[in-house]
């Protein structure tokens, strides 16, 4: 009996030690391993570190690369355009008057006309101008003028005092400004010019019938019509006497309220030695863009709003 107490005795002290023992066991391995575990963390969250720091470099080092291109693409597209529109601008932009030799043509002794052709190649664009004619030894008075586009006509200067014929003579432009036609206003300049330079040349002579003492008198009769819709105050023309194509003399005309769908003759006497035949041109010298040469529609025997 007394035995079996004393074996009951040593086998609980024997559990007993083997829970302490295991529990001093594992106390033992967590102290052992709390260290390694604080240097595994500290490696772990190092390279996580690290990680992380790449990543962000690589961002940035991607963003500054992929930056720089885009911004020399963009500065590149931004120089094309730059490019385009100047060249755009340039194609836009009129193209300069061109002027012929100037040239004279003897009215009577110490009487000259002087003139050159010139012509504006644009059909959008208009120019308005001042223009002498230069000589050797002076110039003539300034004068204004226009162009229409796609104008092709004289600047003259007509029945001046020459001592002799004039020589280096030229045609001088100053003071020029372009206008764009205004598409708001007009859609096609072609149409515009058509309806409203339609004053035709119904008939035009020449013929040198009156005497006078023992002069024979040149003289021209020429019949217009405004077949325009369009009433003009005081429409001029350049009227030219052509011997082939050589001009031999000029002179201006004028129809005073001239009005749509009238008829008018105009007489002309020119002075001077002129041959005894010839052809009688005109040109119109209507600047078609200023509202100032239509009288008003609704009034046409109105004020004329230039006096």
């Amino acid at each position: 009996m007394a035995s079996l107490m004393v074996e009951e005795v040593k086998t609980k002290i024997s559990s007993e030690y083997r829970a302490i023992d295991a529990d001093y066991r594992r106390k033992v391995a967590i102290v052992n391993a709390r260290p390694k575990l604080a240097r595994a963390g500290v490696i772990f969250w190092a390279g996580l570190d690290s990680l992380l720091l790449l990543i962000f470099v690589f961002g940035v080092v991607m963003y500054l690369v992929s930056g720089s291109f885009a911004e020399s693409r963009t500065t590149a597209g931004l120089l094309a355009n730059v490019a385009a529109t100047h060249t755009d601008v340039i194609k836009a932009a009129p193209t300069v008057l061109q002027i012929e030799d100037a040239k004279s043509a003897s009215v009577t002794s110490g009487k000259y006309d002087v003139f050159a052709a010139v012509r504006n190649p644009n059909s959008e664009w208009y120019a308005t101008f001042d223009y002498v004619f230069v000589y050797e030894g002076g110039q003539t008075e300034v004068m204004s003028g226009f162009m229409n586009p796609d104008d092709y006509r004289l600047l003259s200067a007509i029945n001046l005092p020459f001592e002799r014929r004039p020589t280096s003579l030229r045609l001088v432009i100053s003071n020029q400004v372009w206008h764009r036609v205004d598409r708001h206003v007009i859609a096609d300049t072609d149409i515009f010019l058509a309806e409203h330079a339609n004053i035709t040349v119904e008939q035009a002579t020449y013929t040198k019938d009156v005497t006078l003492g023992s002069e024979q008198i040149a003289r021209s009769a020429i019949t217009l019509s405004n077949r325009t819709a369009y009433a003009y105050w005081n429409p001029e023309f350049l009227v030219k006497l052509m011997r082939g194509s050589t001009v031999v003399s000029l002179t201006r005309i004028s129809v005073p309220e001239f009005k749509s769908g009238e008829t008018r003759v105009v007489e002309v006497r020119w002075l001077g030695e002129v041959p005894p035949s010839g052809t009688v041109v005109l040109e119109p010298l209507v600047f078609y863009f200023d509202p100032a040469v239509y009288m008003d529609p609704n009034d046409e025997t109105g004020l004329d709003v230039r006096r």
